[in-house]
């Protein structure tokens, strides 16, 4: 179960691009736990909100695409959902929610396995 009281030390959760190997579209994505509230219904936590609005403001990219990330999927599942992105809706920002701690680490080492990885920030 989720409550903000849990983790308020945790503002923002960064947001990545990753660029497709061949030089292609970078797609913008953040890599989240799949949380619940008391009523068992999934949750998007404040820190995940406030990131996906910041990506929104950076990159003008107003859809999102979510995919489920369970303990015991391939973390190259990630890969049609990041080409996805870029081929068919190139407003969509990428929201990997994952099952445990675990399978996020796992997400993470093969999407920086995959494609080039960088942060989403403020051009200056």
């Amino acid at each position: 179960m989720f409550a903000e009281r849990d983790a308020p030390f945790l503002k923002t959760v960064p947001a990545y691009y990753a660029t497709m190997p061949e030089g292609g579209a970078a797609v913008p994505f953040i890599v989240s736990l799949l949380l619940y509230d008391e009523q068992r219904r999934p949750r998007i936590p404040p820190a995940v909100e406030r990131s996906i609005n910041r990506t929104v403001e950076i990159t003008g990219r107003e859809a999102l695409a979510q995919a489920i990330i369970a303990d015991d999927d391939d973390p190259a599942i990630a890969r049609q959902f990041i080409e996805r992105a870029a081929r068919l809706d190139p407003q969509a920002i990428v929201l990997f929610r994952c099952q445990s701690p675990q399978a996020a680490e796992r997400l993470m080492q093969y999407l920086h396995s995959a494609y080039s990885l960088s942060l989403v920030q403020e051009r200056v």
